[in-house]
């Protein structure tokens, strides 16, 4: 497996830059919970723009590659490792517990991995058209969460279910739990989402398989 130095750079350059954005290097006057949360949550919703949108973005204007989902799944744990760094040592400037960082965790990697299903099936193709329209697909994925609430906010219709809220309005809600463990509500909504993105992958995997039975046969046959 070759690591993408590239992607590894640029991956800490947007942790670093997210970090100076939305927490500052300076400490606070009065350093306190209250005065970091805000920050904090702001940093865990960029790092989750960068997995859910830049990432794809950036594959996606790249030359098609061969090998689709092994590059991919490489990008996948890179990103995950990097961003698991600085991710869970965040709870010691806040008053999280530890099933609600795990809530967290686990809401922005599902949707990271949903989005990286149709990443796997489109940085392969050859044809603009299909690339561009994987990349609106992976905005409006993003955006679904503010979109539904402002539809329902103009329409007078009820609250959109939790599901709807996408990787980055879902984080900013699941991080406003403060110390409390989070609901069954959150974790339900967060499991679907799970649930979605294994069946995403699964389709992968057998698009994959179906596609590489015909160049087998047709080796054999040339041999």
């Amino acid at each position: 497996m070759i690591l993408p130095r590239g992607l590894v750079f640029i991956t800490t350059c947007w942790i670093f830059g997210a970090w100076c954005l939305c927490i500052g290097i300076r400490p606070p006057i009065q350093p306190s919970i209250a005065s970091y949360l805000p920050g904090v949550r702001l940093f865990i919703s960029a790092m989750s723009v960068g997995l859910c949108v830049a990432w794809p973005m950036l594959r996606l204007s790249e030359r098609p590659t061969q090998a689709p989902i092994r590059q991919v799944m490489i990008d996948f744990l890179t990103i995950a490792v990097l961003v698991h760094v600085v991710l869970w040592p965040l709870r010691l400037a806040t008053n999280w517990s530890i099933s609600r960082m795990g809530l967290i965790d686990l809401f922005i990697f599902a949707w990271g991995l949903l989005i990286a299903a149709i990443l796997a099936l489109t940085t392969g193709s050859r044809m603009a058209l299909e690339r561009v329209a994987a990349m609106i697909l992976i905005v409006m994925i993003s955006l679904m969460g503010p979109i539904a609430y402002f539809v329902c906010l103009r329409m007078n219709w009820q609250t959109p279910p939790l599901w709807l809220d996408g990787p980055i309005l879902g984080v900013l809600r699941d991080t406003l739990g403060g110390g409390l463990n989070p609901d069954s509500l959150s974790w339900n909504s967060t499991y679907g989402v799970c649930i979605a993105a294994a069946a995403a992958w699964l389709v992968v995997i057998l698009l994959g398989v179906t596609a590489s039975k015909p160049l087998k046969n047709a080796s054999l046959n040339h041999g």
